[in-house]
């Protein structure tokens, strides 16, 4: 029996290195595509799932000639009674299939879920020469302790007077089987790598070195779709954002013009060819272009750069056709084309760069130029282990969560999400870089100020940033909430605590309080499992309580060193002071529990797991 340890030690360093957001299951499906059929990863990851919808299908692979199938369905998990439920899934995934491989059809194209719409589309293509089709649970056990159990038994039962087997018997030699199967993470070298045409436009070419180059195609919305359906998220990893049509400004500004271009042009009321000349174009990476046919490139692992947006409402818009079975509006929109430019064999700066020009469109905030950093895959990771969503990419919350299927997987967000530019300036305050954490912008303005604040061991710390990220916010509530109060408001320390750097201060020393008071015990222990939308009303209180003792003496030591506000304190002075504020108020600021270091609370132990 393989350990689930040394199966999610694999899924981690695949997850990191290529930016997934998908659960193990999924995930370890992809690795024994990879090893079980030679794939490359980016032919397994069209062929696994990364979401919900899925009908009990995990993964697929089909052979070259089309006659043998097998069926994946992916259980993580050391418990044989919850391996075993994975034989229901795939008889729901026997039920579906009979459908498109028996009648032919399904109630709807399954175009939100990338694997299934490549199932659907290839199965659409060789159901007639379909000989074998393997039904196969992946879990950590070995056939032998699996195979004599009653679910086992009763899918064999099922599937014996099923359509499935019936029609897949009528051919010479055919048959359907159930297998067992563990993971296989005997990694190897792809029998190919999977290529992705676009059609070309000839004599358009401009060479940049060897091997890299920027070609110019004409490529058709319905084959920009149809890359997105096979691809999933994965095609936009490389960019900065993902869809934001979400987000108010963004519908009115992209998402209604061009559904109203769309309805004009599928109407019937306007040419499909107006619509490049109302639409600057998409821009595609790719990391190498195959051998080229005379009207396509063949590209390996495409990533779409710029272009996401139309994309997905051009995806959405589709889906409506689709539903509405209007095939006169559908044949129309296939018509539409629009210029695409494909970039090769760049490297990763280079792609960054490229990426950043082409969004020019959209204003981009300088954090968002690391949105695809390891570090920031790798905390998306850890804090989704925990419930919580990690907005690394603007637009993501918006675009994962409207599918029921994956927000179940973030049981502990409560409506909202850690942000990256928040977190950031938590890390500084904990680690003391205050000036940054008095101007965050500050943090993302070069790769090594990042660097300093986002270093590799920070992903190994989720509980402290949903405590401290729920602190946070209660600080910041708490402290306007106190400097209301007549007795200040009506004084000069509302301009005092307006001043970034003092904030800064302020909030260290609360955070660290918060983060090492015994009295503070048991709000570590109430808010550091979910995230709360809002600040704590419970852990305001407390902040202002904090506060009771500090904000007088911080107001009366700024007038006498600033001369009544008017002479700045150095630095020097300012930390000094405020050093000695921590020792009044038993702060602790070194050699003791700090947020993000290794003095970092033993979460386990505080909560008692």
């Amino acid at each position: 029996m393989l350990t689930r340890d040394f199966c999610l030690k694999a899924v981690k360093a695949f997850r990191a290195k290529h930016g997934l957001d998908a659960p193990d299951e999924n995930l370890i499906a992809t690795l024994h595509l990879m090893n079980c059929h030679g794939m490359d990863s980016h032919a397994a990851l069209d062929q696994s799932s990364r979401s919900g919808n899925d009908h009990g299908i995990d993964a697929w692979f089909c052979t070259d000639s089309g006659q043998e199938l097998f069926i994946y369905q992916s259980k993580l998990s050391e418990s044989k009674s919850l391996a075993l439920r994975g034989i229901d899934d795939l008889g729901r995934a026997r039920k579906w299939m009979e459908q498109v491989i028996v009648d032919g059809t399904v109630e709807s194209v399954p175009s939100d879920n990338h694997c299934l719409f490549n199932l659907y589309t290839k199965l659409s293509g060789v159901r007639h020469q379909l000989r074998k089709i393997h039904f196969v649970l992946l879990s950590l056990f070995d056939e032998n302790e699996l195979e004599d159990s009653k679910e086992c038994r009763d899918f064999e039962s099922d599937t014996v007077r099923c359509r499935l087997n019936g029609f897949i018997h009528s051919t010479s030699g055919g048959r359907l089987r159930l297998e067992i199967s563990q993971f296989n993470l005997e990694q190897g070298l792809p029998e190919r790598i999977k290529v992705y045409p676009i059609e070309k436009i000839p004599n358009a070419r401009i060479e940049l070195r060897k091997n890299a180059h920027l070609d110019l195609a004409y490529v058709t919305l319905q084959s920009l779709v149809d890359l997105y359906r096979q691809r999933g998220d994965v095609l936009f990893d490389k960019n900065v954002r993902l869809s934001l049509i979400g987000n108010k400004d963004a519908r009115d500004r992209l998402v209604h013009p061009m559904d109203e271009t769309l309805e004009l042009i599928t109407s019937g009321k306007m040419s499909p060819n107006i619509f490049p000349f109302y639409h600057l174009g998409v821009t595609i990476a790719a990391s190498s272009a195959a051998t080229e046919e005379h009207n396509f490139l063949n590209l390996e692992a495409p990533s779409v750069i710029n272009g996401c947006q139309t994309i997905v409402i051009v995806n959405e818009y589709l889906k409506s056709l689709e539903k509405q079975k209007n095939s006169v509006a559908i044949d129309r929109f296939k018509q539409i084309k629009v210029i695409c430019k494909v970039v090769v064999g760049m490297t990763n700066d280079e792609v960054k760069e490229i990426t950043n020009s082409n969004n020019r469109q959209n204003p981009i905030e300088n954090w968002q130029l690391f949105s695809n950093e390891p570090v920031h895959v790798e905390i998306e990771a850890a804090l989704k282990e925990c419930g919580i969503f990690y907005e690394r990419q603007k637009g993501k919350f918006d675009s994962i969560m409207k599918n029921g299927e994956n927000a179940k997987h973030y049981y502990s967000t409560n409506g909202t999400y850690v942000r990256i530019v928040d977190l950031g300036q938590i890390i500084a305050l904990a680690q003391g870089h205050l000036q940054w954490a008095a101007k965050p912008s500050e943090i993302f303005a070069n790769k090594d100020n990042h660097s300093k604040i986002f270093d590799k061991t920070i992903p190994r710390y989720p509980v402290d940033i949903i405590f401290t990220s729920n602190v946070f916010k209660a600080l910041k509530r708490g402290l306007n909430n106190y400097l209301e109060i007549p007795a200040h408001a009506n004084s000069s320390a509302p301009v005092i605590f307006r001043k970034p750097i003092v904030r800064a201060q302020v909030y260290r020393l609360a955070l660290l309080h918060f983060y090492q008071s015994e009295n503070r015990r048991s709000a570590r222990t109430d808010f550091s499992s979910s995230l709360s939308k809002i600040a704590s009303p419970r852990l305001v209180d407390d902040a202002q309580a904090f506060y009771q003792k500090m904000v007088t003496k911080i107001k009366n030591w700024y007038i006498q060193e600033s001369k009544d506000l008017s002479a700045e304190i150095s630095t020097k002075k300012t930390d000094a002071f405020f050093t000695l504020l921590a020792s009044e108020l038993g702060v602790e600021t070194v050699d003791c529990a700090i947020p993000f270091s290794q003095s970092s609370l033993d979460w386990t132990e505080v909560l008692g797991r």
